[in-house]
């Protein structure tokens, strides 16, 4: 497998730090970021919010951060988003050596029309959209593709049937399912009519019996008056 070319970050360190700081720091188009790892000592930086978007929509995994006349690869370990997960906050960076094996995440990607589709009412199901795999640090991969198209209802395609280049191996469990095919449930005309006839009427949790009498007509008012009158009678 060809070695990827690593795409260079420029860093710039970053002094003061604090939720203020950093708050002012992003309204300049920044995102701060820490290097640590190798028995260094961490480094506060910050970089271009917009370069290192980019990379991370590409899934790069394995950046070269240039900050102070250093030029340091690093692994981007973890992105740190914003409530609603479309602003990057925050980096972590950690320091590898490219001629070490590393653990990271990939991205599992589906190809093909899986034969399965075919029967009426089929649905394609992905429930692992990652995997965990342990490579050299210039041999990650963007992603890897799983090939669907033989799969067939109530069949799964696991983590073991993934195809890896040379070189890589697999940390997540072979046995996990990373995409299946099911029927959905076809639902029972009756079970959609509100009332079957000659059914009671479902009771209402929490009606006041004022609420009752008045839906059958009567008034909340006149009922309450004709209590009265009975009350009347039994004392006479």
């Amino acid at each position: 497998m060809a070695k990827q070319s690593i795409p260079q970050l420029p860093a710039e360190p970053r002094t003061q730090l604090g939720t203020r700081t950093t708050r002012r720091l992003r309204a300049t188009g920044k995102v701060p970021a820490v290097i640590y790892g190798h028995q260094q000592q961490p480094a506060h930086v910050q970089v271009d919010s917009l370069t290192a978007l980019e990379l991370v929509k590409r899934h790069t995994h394995v950046v070269e951060l240039s900050h102070e006349g250093v030029q340091e690869p690093c692994l981007i370990k973890d992105v740190q988003w914003d409530h609603l997960g479309s602003t990057m906050i925050h980096l972590d960076f950690a320091r590898i050596d490219l001629s070490e094996r590393v653990k990271v995440e990939v991205q599992v990607t589906l190809t093909g029309e899986a034969i399965g589709l075919k029967e009426a009412g089929a649905f394609l199901e992905q429930p692992l959209t990652v995997v965990e795999i342990e490579c050299l640090a210039t041999d990650i991969p963007e992603k890897i593709v799983a090939d669907v198209s033989a799969l067939g209802v109530d069949e799964s395609f696991t983590v073991a049937q993934l195809k890896l280049p040379e070189g890589v191996k697999l940390v997540t469990d072979g046995e996990k399912v990373v995409a299946t095919i099911q029927i959905g449930q076809e639902l029972d005309e009756t079970t959609l009519t509100p009332a079957a006839e000659g059914a009671e009427e479902p009771e209402v949790i929490g009606r006041k019996p004022d609420e009752e009498g008045a839906e059958e007509g009567a008034e909340p008012e006149e009922k309450g008056k004709e209590k009265a009158k009975d009350k009347d009678k039994e004392k006479k």
